[in-house]
């Protein structure tokens, strides 16, 4: 997407809307030239065939597939290319996660940062809705959803014993790495009383949900395993 000069570091991208407060920075994020560069890093202006919402970043948005929402910049404004490592307040000191080997504990955090890039692996429950009412006995058709942050699902497990024993769902069109990925899986609950079940996703990568969630000063980064409760009369 951007010509690469033999001076070039970083390109930011700057959003036309304006901090609520003036001691709030207006919004700019910062991208590597080599990750700006790659061919699914785009400048949207257009949605189905139409001119880009308002809502959805019109005039001019950027999508960068894998990577954590906060670069997906809306209602571009104006866009730079440096010659040195941005560094603006959207990048350090807001939106840090600990640099790979390192991790944040309550009281001991993490030394070294980096801004935060790729999503990590994830999968939820869609249907039932949390807390319905499903018949004993009868099977309950369960449909969610999967990503990460670009190599793609290979698997989707449900459980319904804790995480002891877990059941392949079926996944749905494979329509590329950076989109969701459906899952569903037929299960029949065997008695009348409330059901926890959980799901977890494993990207091509081999990376799976965890069965702790991770501790991180921000929150950022969340990807346990989710739990689900169905109650069958």
């Amino acid at each position: 997407m951007f010509r690469q000069f033999t001076w070039t570091v970083d390109v930011t991208f700057a959003g036309l809307d304006k901090g609520g407060v003036e001691t709030v920075p207006d919004y700019v994020k910062g991208l590597p030239i080599s990750d700006a560069q790659q061919d699914n890093v785009i400048l949207a202006y257009a949605m189905n065939g139409e001119t880009l919402p308002v809502l959805n970043g019109f005039p001019l948005r950027l999508i960068v597939p894998g990577w954590f929402a906060t670069y997906w910049v809306k209602c571009l404004g104006e866009i730079n290319v440096l010659d040195k490592k941005y560094e603006g307040y959207w990048m350090k000191p807001a939106y840090r996660i600990p640099k790979d080997g390192q991790e944040d504990k309550p009281g001991n955090l993490a030394k070294d940062t980096v801004p935060i890039n790729r999503m990590l692996v994830r999968s939820f429950f869609v249907l039932p809705a949390q807390d319905a009412k499903v018949a004993a006995g009868k099977p309950v058709m369960l449909e969610g959803l999967a990503f990460d942050g670009g190599t793609g699902i290979k698997t989707v497990e449900v459980s319904e014993d804790g995480g002891k024993t877990w059941k392949a769902a079926q996944l749905g069109e494979d329509l590329g790495v950076y989109s969701f990925r459906r899952w569903k899986l037929s299960w029949t609950p065997e008695k009348a009383g409330n059901h926890t079940l959980q799901v977890r996703a494993t990207n091509n990568a081999g990376d799976v949900q965890p069965a702790q969630a991770s501790w991180s000063r921000s929150g950022y980064l969340r990807n346990v395993i989710e739990s689900w409760t169905l109650h069958a009369t």
